[in-house]
């Protein structure tokens, strides 16, 4: 995994920058799977043994359903005090798939503070392909921003 600007502290070794998230094509296609699954159930929280075969085998969907909550601005949601359980708000996924609603497709999180900050935001058809975000040996470029 290739890395870009990662500062390290020269005592523990330990991150001392600003790290980047980035949404990709491949984790949006996987919510109005997890969406339609719902509807269908007429459910809004499930766990995520539940909706792991809708994830059609791609592991990185799965490993990354956790980021939707930095990036869905309240579409996804963990339920209080329940481990490996999920929630989505019905209304506001379906205006995303309808393209009505923004999400961010970049956050920068402090390491310092643990504030996010959100960036660059698109509708559902203008969301980035996995593929811009790799290396030409196929790897994911791991960002690192500077702190302030």
């Amino acid at each position: 995994m290739g890395t870009i600007n990662k500062k390290t502290c020269p005592c523990c070794g330990q991150t001392i920058n600003n790290r980047e998230v980035t949404l990709y094509s491949g984790m949006v296609k996987a919510l109005p799977r997890v969406y339609y699954w719902c509807k269908q159930n007429g459910r809004h929280e499930f766990t995520r043994k539940e909706i792991k075969v809708l994830f059609k085998g791609v592991d990185n969907e799965i490993a990354r359903w956790g980021d939707w909550i930095l990036f869905g601005n309240g579409m996804v949601y963990r339920p209080e005090n329940r481990r490996g359980s999920w929630g989505l708000n019905l209304d506001l996924v379906q205006e995303f798939v309808l393209k009505n609603r923004m999400i961010p497709t970049r956050v920068v999180i402090d390491r310092e503070s643990g504030e996010v900050y959100k960036y660059d935001y698109k509708t559902i058809d203008n969301i980035p392909n996995l593929k811009q975000f790799l290396d030409e040996a196929g790897e994911y470029i791991v960002k690192y921003i500077d702190s302030e």
